[in-house]
Order: C-alpha cells, then sequence, then structure tokens
C-alpha cells in the first residue's frame, strides 16, 4: 500500500460519485423544495419546538437551476433562521439543482447539524463539492465532517430528503 494507490482509489471514488450524480434525477426545482418543506412540517409537528419551515425554507433561481436553503450558509451560532430541535441543536442547509430533462439534478449540497452545547462532537456537516478537488484523498467530492473542519470522510451520495432522514431519525434520535 502506498500513498499514490490511496490517491488512486479516491480518485475513483470519485469519478464513481461523478457517475451516480450524472444518473440521479430528481423533481424541478420547486418540487424538490415542496417536498423537503412537507418534510420538515411534519417533522416539527412532531416537536415541541416550535420552527416555521413554510418561512424558513427558500428557494432563489440561479441561471440554469435553483438554490434551496434553510437557514445561514455557514453556521456562526444559533439563529432565528436554523431549523431547531427539542435536543438543543440546530440545522441549516443548501443544495443546488440544475435543472435537467424535466427535473433536476444535485450540482452541490450542504447540511450542517449541529449538537448541543458540550456534545462531541461540535457537529457534523454533508457535504457534495460542486466540482472534484485536485486531491480527492483529502477533499472528496462527498463527504462528512465530523466535528473536525480539515477532516473529510467520503460519504456516499445521498438524495435530500434521504440525509434529513439521517439527521431526523439517527442522529438527532440518539441524543
Amino acid at each position: 500500500m502506498t500513498l499514490e494507490r490511496a490517491r488512486q482509489r479516491a480518485e475513483a471514488l470519485d469519478s464513481k460519485t461523478d457517475d451516480e450524480i450524472g444518473q440521479l434525477r430528481l423533481g424541478r426545482p420547486f418540487e424538490v423544495r415542496s417536498e423537503i418543506r412537507a418534510y420538515l412540517l411534519r417533522r416539527s409537528e412532531e416537536m415541541d419546538t416550535k420552527n416555521k419551515p413554510i418561512e424558513l425554507l427558500k428557494m432563489q433561481r440561479i441561471k440554469g437551476g435553483a438554490l434551496i436553503v434553510l437557514g445561514p450558509e455557514i453556521d456562526k451560532g444559533s439563529s432565528p433562521e436554523h431549523f431547531h430541535f427539542d435536543s438543543g441543536a440546530r440545522l441549516s442547509f443548501g443544495l443546488t439543482l440544475r435543472e435537467v430533462d424535466g427535473g433536476s439534478q444535485l450540482v452541490s449540497f450542504r447540511y450542517h447539524y449541529q449538537l448541543p452545547a458540550g456534545r462531541s462532537p461540535e457537529y457534523l456537516r454533508f457535504d457534495l463539492n460542486e466540482a472534484s478537488y485536485a486531491e480527492p484523498l483529502v477533499e472528496p467530492r462527498c463527504h462528512l465532517h465530523p466535528g473536525l473542519e480539515d477532516v473529510r470522510i467520503p460519504f456516499s451520495l445521498h438524495r435530500p430528503l434521504e440525509i434529513l432522514d439521517r439527521i431526523f431519525f439517527v442522529l438527532e434520535k440518539g441524543i
């Protein structure tokens, strides 16, 4: 095993991710936003903490697609724009979609799940970069930050609701 072989495996993983992105089709951007909004509304109804997903979830049209966001792009502390959990955790996210063939394709995403104060790790962040980096061993295209900004663990491609499933039904239930 060599560093060069590790780099080759990382490049192959990024290439596989590229292929998966090319094959994955989602609904049109407004349909994706509607699915996410309905999901967050349902989760909100099950919680004591009051959130307003209809107001929190925003969609901005961009050239060739859309940006769907909830909360701040970079988490710098709790804000009313976050989705708040009963546990004290909070969520913000953004995903970029490109319109293709009457639907859309994932371009990038960033889901930031900030755990309650005093928990370790402090946060988990799921990222899909718009493109591969020069060094995919260090910066895989699709990766998880396990509470460490400079550590990126390869993560398989997930649909937007699948990531929310992991946050709501796995991470949040584990607190």
